[in-house]
């Protein structure tokens, strides 16, 4: 098992945050406090960077839909980037894609 790293980076206009590992029960408590940390800080804009992400089970995929609904309550975006592997796999099969708009294949 990988634990996860999430590097979280500032721009002007939006936070990435960057995870590295799996995304799993155990481990979704540290994307749920990045994006509350980014949020408290009033950073509204968030990009998920998931190049790095090896796993993804139910528990991080449902971290990740309820992290979308916390920022987009706050008038807020949070948007997948470079999604791939498990992670697509995850998103295509529960149709949990539509939710993530620019993480649909194709």
């Amino acid at each position: 098992m990988t634990a996860l790293s999430v590097t979280i980076t500032h721009e002007s206009a939006r936070t990435i945050l960057t995870l590295d590992g799996e995304l799993d029960l155990l481990s979704s408590v540290r994307l749920t406090d990045a994006v509350d940390a980014a949020l408290y800080g009033g950073r509204q804009h968030i990009l998920v960077d998931v190049a790095d992400l090896t796993f993804c089970d139910s528990s991080g995929l449902w971290a990740l839909l309820s992290a979308k609904r916390t920022v987009t309550a706050v008038g807020g975006t949070l948007e997948l980037v470079n999604v791939h592997g498990i992670l697509q796999r995850v998103l295509d099969i529960t149709g949990a894609a539509k939710a993530f708009p620019a993480a649909s294949a194709g």
